[in-house]
């Protein structure tokens, strides 16, 4: 069963924006997308008290006047600081970010930033190895290959375990026209590819017809970024001229992202009514609405769902189930339902901050259950079981 499209036109084999935090990693050249989160305005309020900040500066003293080994950097000092301090909270969702993975986040939710245009990913061995060229991008045009070992960048080392897959990016991504020198490792020899970066922009939405059923339209939804609404419509738009009767709405594996995204992706085949419920810390709760008149709200549809399935997913899959106008089917999804906002600091570093958590249409709360598929069909290696039975749910409704 094909189920993996590579691109917008379907491959045959396979701000103060609302966002949900995310649990899965998109992981682009130019994208770490840690999908999902609420952005908020500058907020830097200065500390109320001294006493704790007196209390951190005896340590240091102490450490600085006693420490045996050359100290870390101020910078580092402070981070860390800051990292523990946020810590306390003990919310896995609530965070600091240093500047570098910060600027990162801000490029993968607006979908867009100055990049070569592949993807990486990190082995069980540490080495970043790059796993899609796009095409018509820098680096395909430069000659960088799928399997490519990155080991350097701009001639930092990025061996050892020195770097995180975030600083990875960091380093490559750019402002537009600016060159970058990625060094690579393929069949145990090294070379050097001289890249101009460009814009990249992140695909968030890929489609196709149905080799198996030419009446039924593929839709996957892989994260939800400032773009995704205007690649939704145009995937709706072609599937809708190519002849498709029923729609799957694949959400696997989508960590979450802008909540207003998913809104408005809601609204083609909701036609007005609840979305979500928002309730804040202080209980006050408010009501997220679908636009009325959405082009696609008759269509049959299923939605195909996995614990991979997260956060704005999730909105958008309990939503659809609610309000009865998808059949869910697939595993139980991973249950992220509080939201958070970033908090730009002065430093370009980012706050994140769990401030409310949401409910479905039906008050369902999310958090730490997650979704109930209406058909549970578990995951069979080598066979795209869910989406066979996705198939399967559609041509039934239309032979009816």
């Amino acid at each position: 069963m094909e189920s993996e499209p590579t691109n917008n036109q379907p491959h045959k084999k396979s701000l103060r924006n609302a966002v949900f935090q995310g649990v899965l990693v998109g992981l682009l050249i130019g994208v770490g997308f840690g999908a999902g989160f609420l952005y908020g305005e500058l907020s830097v309020r200065p500390p109320t008290t001294t006493e704790s900040f007196d209390f951190l500066n005896e340590i240091q003293g102490q450490l600085n006047e006693s420490f045996l080994y050359d100290a870390p950097p101020q910078s580092a000092q402070v981070y860390g600081a800051a990292k523990g301090l946020v810590a306390t909270y003990n919310d896995p969702y609530t965070f600091f970010v240093e500047p570098q993975t910060a600027e990162v986040d801000t490029g993968n939710l607006a979908g867009r930033f100055g990049g070569i245009g592949a993807e990486i990913a990190q082995d069980a061995e540490g080495k970043f190895v790059i796993t899609r060229v796009y095409r018509d991008n820098p680096a395909f045009a430069s000659g960088l290959q799928e399997g490519d070992i990155i080991v350097a960048v701009d001639s930092t080392d990025v061996t050892g375990g020195n770097h995180d897959l975030n600083k990875l990016i960091a380093l490559i991504r750019g402002d537009i026209g600016d060159p970058v020198t990625i060094t690579v490792e393929r069949d145990g020899n090294r070379a050097d590819y001289s890249i101009v970066r460009s814009e990249v922009l992140i695909p968030a939405v890929f489609w196709r017809m149905l080799d198996e059923d030419s009446r039924i339209g593929y839709l996957q939804i892989t994260r939800f970024t400032d773009r995704a609404p205007d690649e939704l419509q145009e995937a709706l738009k072609e599937l809708q001229t190519a002849g498709a009767q029923a729609i799957i709405l694949d959400l696997r594996n989508n960590g979450g992202g802008l909540v207003d995204s998913t809104i408005q992706i809601a609204g083609n085949f909701l036609d007005g009514g609840p979305i979500l419920f928002e309730q804040s810390h202080e209980g006050d709760e408010q009501i997220r609405n679908a636009a009325r008149g959405g082009r696609f709200v008759d269509i049959p549809m299923v939605v195909l769902v996995n614990s991979g399935t997260a956060s704005s997913a999730e909105i958008l899959a309990g939503a659809l189930q609610d309000r009865g106008r998808a059949v869910v089917i697939g595993e139980s999804t991973y249950g992220k339902g509080s939201v958070q906002f970033i908090l730009p600091l002065s430093d370009g570093s980012s706050l994140h901050v769990t401030t409310a958590q949401w409910f479905t249409p039906n008050h369902h709360r999310l958090e730490g259950s997650g979704l109930t598929p209406d058909v549970a069909i578990a995951a069979v290696p080598d066979v795209d079981s869910v989406l066979e039975a996705g198939l399967e749910q559609l041509v039934k409704q239309l032979g009816e």
